[in-house]
């Protein structure tokens, strides 16, 4: 990849964050790192193709595709009014919206029969794997001998956790005689040596869930290749709705997403791709960097935008030092801080790093992290009794429907009051109160089959009914225990439709003696780590955002007597691949203060930390490490 990524940058054009083309119409890739401004350039671009384009109209818009919906939401707010003529989305809910649910009916398998009961389709969803689908999979014939594997369902809860880790981390590829796809996976998330994994049995498991009206996200990108691949004049629809088409973060697309913009771009849509190798942290979830690369339709023009506008210098001096192929330069906007701080290495445990920062900035940080245990141990001083017990894993393995359902609550009370977006959160509960031919499920809801009876109108008057409740009551809801909060929105659901009740958790199952154990507040404030919005995240969940200041904290390896992250920064030639790039984008989110905390440190690797122009700080350590 190195080859070929030199080569493509020898012949790419500079380009400024400032300077938007005025080819509208070629197709175009530019490549950017980190604080280059390709969010301003992005919505530059658009603007300009608004103002010059005649291929545009009432009903045919400019789609804008980001990577997550937060990126989305910031495209949007900085279109300002020019947003009227454009779809911003994540790729999942522009494929969902413009060609999975319109034209799902029309997928049919060799029987004839619709693959999906698209009639029960409402929205997507991230893949919650659980014991109920896997059970049944275990014991069908052409899967698997029952009783080889009932084993793994009856084991501990790490063994149970291990099964559903794999299934939630399928992804869809191109088969390996290059026709048709397949499910594939982490090789290192596979729970067994003979565990069944063959593209046909994980197939299987999957149309579990298409039976009942379940798509996540990777089935969207899947139903969506195919339904373009089987019907090829719906690409000549989509391009006529689209004539141009935007991607950012492209260096994270999966081969499917790929599919679909080849074919647009073949259809006639011009296209936009954004990206960074440098920056690309998900092929263990099935994204290719490699696209990039070789995503090159007729006439395309390739540019690179080298500056960054993010970093002070010495944070960039450091970033360039573990960058691949183009470096960044520095921003000259006449603005820098006089002799801005060096990074520094903070060489004790991660408690007192995080202690120690705090009294250095005076100010708010955002740790970032590998893992997301370290995560919970580390955000463990959020919650109210100072640690993170797995109460959800707990909770999701009594009872994942009522589980899941407390989580939306949850969730959405957080969107609101926390990010405000309220559409979003309305959403969320409506994705919740989950029917299947128009009734309500009956593993939340009780009554006869008339009584669960709620149509999709009053599902979204209910959902929007309900949140504004949730929201007015949140401060006295701290005050109760989980159970008490269930019970309350319980009391509150029997002013709204439906007619069914629903179902009342006691404190002698396993699931209510779980919740009367656990208060509001943490429930609430766990359920805002797992969705990465704290002050302490994962690197893949910090992705594509910025902070003032930054602690990165990385666990030391077992099988090195170097930390990682000292690894990279000292030995960057020895340092390849995914592991090197996930240090690269934990640094790169630093605006003005970048630290780095390290358990131990040499005194050797001290002074040639320090002959980088680096800092370091030991926190009441007696000796170097020898």
């Amino acid at each position: 990849m190195d080859e070929r990524l030199a080569e493509i940058l020898d012949h790419a054009e500079p380009l400024s964050s400032g300077s938007p083309l005025d080819d509208i119409e070629t197709p175009f890739r530019i490549f950017a790192g980190p604080g280059a401004g390709k969010t301003h350039w992005l919505v530059e671009q658009i603007k300009r193709v608004i103002a010059a384009s005649e291929r545009l109209g009432p009903s045919r818009r400019i789609a804008c595709i980001s990577y997550t919906s937060v990126a989305a939401e910031e495209v949007k707010e900085r279109l300002g009014s020019a947003a009227a003529h454009v779809d911003v989305s994540t790729i999942h809910s522009f494929l969902y919206r413009s060609v999975v649910k319109p034209y799902l009916p029309g997928l049919l398998d060799e029987s004839g029969d619709p693959v999906v009961d698209y009639t029960n389709v409402s929205g997507h969803r991230p893949h919650r794997s659980g014991y109920g689908k896997v059970d049944q999979w275990f014991k069908i014939d052409e899967v698997t001998d029952w009783r080889s594997f009932g084993a793994f369902l009856g084991g501990t809860g790490t063994e149970k956790e291990r099964v559903y880790n794999f299934f939630e981390s399928l992804y869809w590829t191109r088969s390996d005689e290059g026709e048709g796809w397949q499910l594939s996976y982490n090789r290192r998330r596979i729970p067994h040596q003979y565990f069944p994994r063959s593209s046909s049995d994980l197939k299987r498991y999957k149309e579990l869930f298409w039976r009942q009206g379940i798509l996540d996200h990777e089935d969207v990108l899947y139903f969506a290749v195919r339904i373009l691949e089987e019907h090829p004049i719906l690409a000549q629809f989509l391009s006529a709705r689209y004539p141009y088409l935007f991607v950012d973060e492209f260096q994270d697309t999966t081969p499917a997403q790929t599919e679909v913009l080849r074919t647009l771009a073949e259809a006639g849509t011009t296209t936009g791709v954004i990206g960074d190798i440098g920056q690309a942290i998900y092929t263990f979830a099935g994204a290719n960097p490699q696209d990039l690369l070789e995503f090159e339709p007729e006439g395309q023009n390739t540019y690179h935008i080298s500056s960054n506008r993010r970093s002070t210098r010495p944070i960039l001096n450091l970033l360039n030092r573990l960058r691949e192929g183009l470096n960044q330069s520095y921003h000259e906007d006449g603005e820098e801080e006089q002799d801005p701080p060096a990074p520094t290495i903070v060489v004790g445990s991660a408690g007192r790093a995080r202690e120690y920062v705090q009294e250095e900035t005076d100010g708010g940080f955002k740790t970032l992290t590998r893992r997301n245990a370290t995560v919970r141990r580390l955000a463990g001083s959020q919650l109210p009794d100072d640690t993170y017990d797995e109460t959800w894993e707990k909770l999701f393995s009594a009872d994942p429907y009522r589980s899941e359902w407390l989580e939306a609550l949850l969730e959405a009370t957080h969107e609101a009051k926390k990010q405000n977006r309220y559409g979003h959160a309305v959403k969320i509960i409506y994705r919740a109160l989950r029917t299947k031919n128009g009734l309500l499920t009956d593993k939340l809801f009780s009554g006869s089959s008339n009584e669960r009876k709620l149509s999709r109108d009053k599902r979204r008057r209910t959902a929007a009914s309900l949140l504004p409740y949730l929201l007015k009551r949140h401060e006295r809801h701290r005050e109760l225990s989980g159970l008490e909060f269930y019970l309350d929105v319980r009391e509150q659901m029997g002013k709204l439709p439906p007619n069914a009740s629903l179902t009342r958790p006691t404190r002698r199952s396993n699931f209510g003696q779980l919740l009367d154990e656990t208060n509001y507040e943490t429930l609430f404030v766990t359920a805002e780590l797992k969705s990465g919005a704290g002050d302490v995240k994962t690197v893949h969940k910090a992705k594509g955002e910025e902070y003032p200041v930054v602690l990165s904290y990385r666990e030391s390896d077992e099988d090195s007597s170097r930390n990682t992250t000292l690894e990279h920064i000292l030995n960057p030639e020895d340092a390849e691949g995914e592991e090197k790039r996930v240090t690269y984008v934990a640094l790169s989110r630093s605006e003005e203060r970048l630290f780095i905390c390290v358990e131990d440190l040499s005194t050797e690797d001290e002074e040639a930390l320090e002959e980088l122009d680096l800092d370091v700080e030991r926190l009441g350590i007696a000796a170097p490490a020898s």
